[in-house]
Order: structure tokens, then sequence, then C-alpha cells
């Protein structure tokens, strides 16, 4: 019994052994997970962060193609000068330098954690799947939508979102995705209520991603909080060559956001940012980045309520850059001051080659300026003046400009639905004759016919008119025209009496051209002759010219859309009435 008993508890006791050398092997085991689950954790507190930010701001130089990228890695890798852990103790250095030199705060993107060595991929890593395997698990780890749509297009040279809403996590999941990707070269994302937080972190794709060559995001609500990012983000971008940031809402003080972005930005060639509201000071601190700027090659500025000295500082930037080359300034508000500063932009500066200055309130004197510059350009291929409150007349000088002035290179001349006179037709046939491929854009040509108006049942437009101050018609009628209806007055007063007689005022009328029958044109008189005595007196004539000069200025300095004033109702019905009284020749 003593023996069994001794040989069970030896048993006992190995068993205890035993038991216990498991349980310190548990509980080692446990230790090192829960190290490594705590490591882990303290990791992904910055993970994010690091793939995200930039170590360095990038050399000034052109951006390496993919296969030289992947050739470099191999390059290094083969070399054994490619050490993960020495390389990645280096960048945390620099990062955690430039957090306390920046100020910047990284929290927000402490949320996702990337395998740290992917980051060295050798050739024949599938990039493609890398980021789509990312943005799935973004997807779950930061609560997002997730879309087939982006998943696919993750695998394209071109990635589209047109009309898609993405909340401010499903931009962070997506943009997680966008770091790593080499594969995109070309991202669109339109109308997607983006906003500025969800700018920020796209803003940080472009520190990260080397392979964005072309960026279009527009319409999607950025605001003041997502231009600066983006601008700041650009700074130290050496690789998007084309940026289209239109309809987000930019304000005047966010002209020094894209201001400090033109002095720091070397590589962008393209810049788009039609539809905000830079405004007269933002146009003023834009232009300081403009003059000094020696890359960029297209800029667009249309529909940015640029005026007074909004626009006369973008004409004088343009008097010192000398390498834009194509420039929309459209629907702005540019007037008298903006074309005299545009006339010696164009006198001086050689490299600018399109230029649309349509709906910019360009006046008969606008246009006569403009052209003492233009006659000394040889560089100039296309100008677009469409909608703009000229006479036929001014058209005709333009046309007259090129006629006298053979060093003048412009192809193609856009004036839109401008009508012309007939006498524009014959020297547009003359320099189509003399000028290869020369092409010019215009509305009808003017040419009266009596009696066919007589024969013409009576129309709307016209009935439109009479309804308003008949003064006010005829007034602008000659401002189209460049009728002086004073002089006419004049030269039809004879006698020197101050008054002419319904018939002779009729006469004078009908040697202008007016598209109106004389059914039509004796109801104005008759609201013309308020004493009933017959006659049209020349005081009537000199008021209604002073109150459409007022009405005229009051629609040029204010912000009313023409057709929304007086005289953009009279203006409006008076060229439906010449449409269809007026003989077309079409262009």
């Amino acid at each position: 019994m003593d023996t069994m008993e001794l040989r069970q508890g030896s048993v006992m006791s190995d068993i205890t052994n035993k038991a216990r050398t498991s349980q310190r092997r548990t509980s080692l085991l446990m230790r090192n997970n829960n190290s490594t689950s705590l490591a882990a954790t303290s990791v992904k507190a910055q993970a994010l962060a690091n793939k995200y930010r930039l170590s360095k701001t990038p050399n000034k130089r052109d951006p390496p193609t993919k296969v030289m990228r992947i050739k470099k890695l191999n390059e290094m890798h083969a070399s054994g000068d490619f050490d993960i852990k020495d390389d990645a103790l280096e960048k945390a250095k620099m990062r955690k330098q430039s957090e306390r030199t920046t100020g910047h705060n990284f929290d927000e993107f402490d949320d996702f954690d990337f395998d740290e060595e992917e980051e060295y991929y050798y050739a024949d890593n599938n990039d493609e799947e890398q980021s789509q395997k990312i943005y799935t698990e973004a997807c779950k780890e930061f609560g997002a939508k997730y879309m087939k749509l982006i998943y696919n297009q993750l695998a394209k040279e071109t990635l589209s979102l047109l009309s898609v809403v993405l909340r401010t996590m499903d931009s962070k999941a997506f943009a997680t995705a966008l770091v790593k990707n080499s594969t995109i070269d070309t991202l669109i994302l339109e109308n997607n209520r983006i906003g500025g937080r969800g700018a920020r972190y796209f803003a940080e794709v472009l520190t990260r991603n080397l392979y964005l060559t072309d960026v279009k995001i527009v319409e999607n609500h950025l605001g003041s909080e997502g231009g600066e990012a983006i601008c700041k983000a650009l700074c130290h971008n050496n690789y998007v060559r084309r940026l289209d940031l239109s309809g987000n809402g930019f304000v005047e003080d966010d002209a020094l956001f894209f201001k400090d972005m033109l002095d720091e930005n070397h590589a962008l060639r393209e810049l788009y940012l039609g539809h905000n509201e830079f405004r007269e000071r933002g146009g003023e601190v834009f232009a300081d980045g403009l003059g000094m700027n020696d890359f960029l090659r297209v800029l667009d500025l249309s529909w940015n309520h640029l005026r007074m000295g909004g626009a006369t500082a973008i004409g004088k930037a343009l008097q010192v850059n000398r390498h834009l080359e194509k420039l929309d300034i459209s629907w702005n508000g540019f007037h008298v001051r903006g074309a005299i500063t545009m006339s010696k932009a164009l006198e001086t500066n050689q490299a600018l080659s399109y230029l649309d200055i349509s709906c910019n309130r360009l006046t008969d004197a606008c246009i006569t300026c403009l052209l003492q510059g233009l006659k000394h350009n040889s560089t100039l291929r296309v100008i677009r003046m469409a909608k703009n409150p000229m006479f036929p007349d001014s058209a005709q000088k333009i046309l007259e400009c090129v006629q006298e002035h053979p060093s003048i290179g412009l192809d193609l001349i856009d004036l839109g639905d401008q009508s012309v006179t007939e006498k524009f037709y014959e020297i547009l046939s003359d320099l189509k004759t003399k000028r290869q491929g020369f092409k010019v854009k215009y509305g009808v040509v003017w040419k009266a016919d009596r009696e066919v108006l007589g024969k013409q049942d009576d129309d709307e437009d016209e009935d439109d008119l009479v309804n308003e101050d008949p003064l006010l018609v005829l007034m602008e009628y000659a401002r189209m025209e460049n009728i002086s209806l004073v002089e006419l007055f004049i030269k039809l007063d004879s006698d020197k009496s101050g008054s002419l007689s319904r018939e002779e005022f009729m006469d004078g009328l009908e040697q202008v051209n007016i598209p109106m029958r004389r059914k039509a044109l004796n109801k104005l008189i008759d609201k013309m002759d308020q004493d009933g005595d017959g006659e049209i007196d020349f005081d009537e004539l000199m008021d209604a010219h002073e109150e459409h000069k007022e009405k005229l200025k009051e629609y040029l300095q204010g912000d009313v859309p023409l057709d929304e004033t007086e005289i953009g109702r009279i203006d409006k019905s008076l060229r439906n009435v010449m449409n269809k009284r007026y003989i077309m020749h079409k262009f």
C-alpha cells in the first residue's frame, strides 16, 4: 500500500507540475498576446496618419512614371538598401518633428490600421486588389456605406462619381483606399455633397498619392474649409497637373489660399475655378499669385463677380505673366476699367492664345479700347466676346481692325448671337478669301424689307414693345443699332423749330430701318405726343435720352440680370422682332 501510495503521489505530482507548466505557458502566451494587442492598439492610433502624411516636402521635379517607381523599389530591394525598419523609424521621427512645427493634429485619421510593410511592396504586388481590399476594410472600420461603383473603379485609370452622395465616413473610407492606389490618375467627383470635412480627407490623399494627375471636385460645397485644405495639400504636391474646383462656394477671403498655392506649387498647369464668388477683393488677391506664377497654362475664373478693382488687377497680372496660354474670364463685370487693363495686356502679352471675355458688360467704348491692344497682338488665336452690350457697328470695327492689321493672328472670333450689318458681312467675305480657316460666329444680318413688314400679321413681341415706354423703346433700338436719335432729330428738323411733325418723325424712323410696322409706330408716337398737338418736341427726346442712360448705367453697375430690368425686357422684345422682320444670312 505504501508503495502504491508513493506511486500515486508521484503521478499526481507529475500531473500537477505539468498543469503548472501549462498554466505558466498559457499565462505567458496571454501576456504576449495582450502586449501585442496593446502595441497594435497604440500603433493603430497613428497608422492612418502615418500613411496619409508626407515625411518631407517633395523635390521640385517631374513625377516619375509607374514603371520607374516600381523599378526603383525593385533596385532598392535587390541591393539591400531597403531597410523597412530603419526607414519607418526615420519617417516617424520626421513626422513628429513636422507635427511640432506645423501644429497639425492627425487624430481624425487614427482609426484604420494599415499594414506598415505594405508600403514597400514588390513590383509584382497587385495594387488594384490592394486598394480594393483596403476600401472594403475601411468601410467596415468606419461604418461607411459600401459602394460597388467605387470598388470597381479603384482598378481603373479614371474614377468618376457623379451625383452620388458621400457622407463624411463615406468620404473617409473612399480616401483611405485612394492613398495606396497606383492605378487611378484621374479623379472626378461631381455633386456629391462632400463638404469641407470630407474635402479634408481627399486633401490628405493629395499629400500621399503620387499617381493622381487630374483632380476634379466640382459642385461639392467645399467652402472655405475645403478650399484651404486642398490648397495647403497642393503646396507640397508635385504631381497634379489639372485641378477643377468649380462651383464650391469659395468667397473673397478664400482667394488667399489659392494665391499661396500658386506661389508654392510648380507642377499645376490647369486651374478651373468658375462659378465661385471671389468678387472684387478676391480678384485682387488672386491676381497677386497669378502675376508671379510661371507654370500655370490654363485658368478659368468665369462666373466669379470680378469687377472694378478685381477686374483691373487680373488685367495687370496678365501684363506681367508671360506663360498663361488660355484664360476664361467670361460672365464677370470687367466693363471700362477692366477693358483698359486687358487692352494693355493684349499689347504686351505674347503668350495668350485663347481669351473668353463673353458677358462682361463691354460697351462700344470698351470694344474700341480692346482693339487698341489687339492690333499689336500676334499670338491670340481665339477670342470670345458674346453677350456684351455692343452695337452692330462695334462688331464691324472688330473685323475692320483684323482687315487693317494682317499681323493679328486670330483664327476665330465668337460674337454669339450679336446682330451685324451688311457691311460686316461684306468685310467677312473678303477676310475669308485672304485668311485661310478664318471664322466668325455671329447672329443675323439686319436688312429691313418694308413691303414685307406691311403684309405681316400682328406680333406679340411687337405688342409688348407698344406697351413699354415709347421713348425708352426708341432709345434702346438706337443703342443697339449705334444710332443717335438726337442727331437724327436735329438733321430732320430743317426749320430749327425744336419739334418734328408726326410724318417727319415717322420718316426718320423708317430711315434707320426700325423693324416695326407703321401701325405699331403710330401707337408709340401717340404715347409720345402727350399734349396731342401732333408734334414731337426735342426736349421730350432729350429727357428720354437721359432717362435711358440712367437706366442703362443702373444695370451696368448692379447685380440684377439684364432680363429682369426694364431695359432688358425691351432689348429682348426688340431682338425677337428683329429676328422675325429682317432678312437673315446664317453663318
